[in-house]
């Protein structure tokens, strides 16, 4: 399961002069600055998938209102 595990204790130390980047961002959230840490981008990758999972959620209980042939739900989708 991708959602709510904690993998951080995977990754190595990160030296201190890594410093952070500008991520582009993905469609459930905008550009920012963020660490390059691992356990940094880790955490943040599990708000994005939070995100996901939530808009999945949305879009399968409103399914049945969808004509065909959107009325399916995204059951395999949501990282849940």
């Amino acid at each position: 399961m991708l959602m709510g595990s904690d993998w951080p204790y995977l990754f190595p130390p990160v030296p201190p002069s890594a410093g952070e980047e500008l991520s582009t961002g993905s469609c459930f959230s905008p550009a920012k600055r963020v660490h390059k840490d691992p356990a940094a981008v880790f955490k943040v990758f599990q708000g994005e998938l939070r995100a996901m999972s939530t808009y999945c959620g949305e879009y399968n209980k409103n399914a049945d209102s969808r004509p065909f042939p959107n009325n399916h739900p995204l059951l395999v989708m949501d990282p849940k």
